[in-house]
């Protein structure tokens, strides 16, 4: 039976049974899942090939379905953007918090701790807009207990609140400026090392369908902060041919996929003992962005080169 006092988890699948299943072992080894309402988003098919994709997964969850799950099958493909953006929307509404968890990510058992000792411990602090389940490859974190806030939203298990989700602004209104703005770009780009002005000009001129960096923009626009564990408590599995939002295919994996550190520490991690992203922690951060970027095109070029390509779009 669902506890109130743990936030509802909604979870996006589309047409990976095979993933999803993995998705919600992972979650269920959370202690926190049996007392968590748990809504399952079945998204239609987007196409007549994907029909007994979607089947599949819908047959999974009804035979696996638990008392605390609600599978909500839409008869129409909303597309992950649209299906995020409604959901998470609608369950503030009526919850006030969220957690979301999309069908390629394998969660570590404290992932749910976290997010809601995350969201108990900043429900009123006006700064705080997210609690991250994943952190980037950040080796002079990987020792600490304690989490950091950095200033912008992640994608990969995250939690929220009504109030910080209230600003959410599907236009992204200013997103101009990280074109015509140096300041404004190096900024929203962490510091110039990242390319999140690029993921951001490319969803407003639909060359993406990302709520993501979207969220994120809200997020940087009000000077909000995200809550990060030291070491990520998530991995994406998706990076596959079947991945919906994958334009590498199989390499994607290798060439952008994370490579998190096996989970040695004691988890949850604790809170950071001041609200604030300090110097120290920003560089360090700044640095693991340089080297996950360093990483990843490396990687690219090295893909690329085996099939006698210079460059992808």
């Amino acid at each position: 039976m669902a506890d109130k006092r743990f936030a509802p988890v909604a979870v996006f699948a589309y047409r990976r049974p095979k993933h999803l299943a993995r998705a919600l072992d992972a979650l269920e080894s959370c202690p926190e899942f049996p007392y968590s309402q748990v809504y399952i988003f079945s998204d239609g098919a987007r196409s007549a090939s994907c029909v007994s994709d979607v089947k599949a997964v819908r047959a999974m969850l009804r035979a696996r379905k638990r008392s605390n799950m609600i599978i909500v099958e839409q008869p129409n493909n909303r597309g992950l953007a649209s299906s995020v953006i409604a959901a998470v929307t609608d369950l503030c509404q009526k919850y006030g918090r969220i957690i979301v968890i999309e069908d390629d990510l394998v969660v570590h058992k404290t992932t749910l701790g976290w997010l809601n000792q995350g969201l108990d411990a900043y429900a009123d602090d006006e700064r705080v807009m997210q609690i991250s389940a994943y952190q980037y490859r950040v080796p002079e974190f990987e020792a600490r207990a304690e989490g950091t806030f950095q200033n912008f939203a992640t994608t990969w298990g995250w939690a929220t609140w009504k109030r910080a989700w209230g600003k959410f602004d599907p236009a992204a209104t200013g997103w101009q400026s990280v074109k015509h703005d140096p300041d404004t770009r190096r900024a929203f780009d962490s510091g110039g090392v990242y390319p999140f002005s690029q993921m951001l000009e490319k969803q407003m001129s639909g060359q993406l369908d990302s709520w993501g960096i979207r969220w994120s923009w809200a997020v940087f626009k009000v000077g909000g902060l995200t809550l990060m564990p030291p070491r990520t408590l998530v991995r994406n599995d998706g990076f596959t041919e079947a991945a919906t939002h994958n334009t590498l295919g199989w390499a994607k994996r290798f060439a952008l996929g994370p490579v998190p550190r096996p989970w040695t520490k004691s988890y949850p991690p604790t809170l950071p003992s001041t609200v604030s992203v300090t110097d120290v922690d920003q560089k360090a951060f700044r640095r693991g962005l340089l080297r996950t970027q360093a990483r990843r095109n490396a990687r690219i070029k090295r893909i690329l080169s085996q099939f006698g390509l210079t460059r992808f779009r």
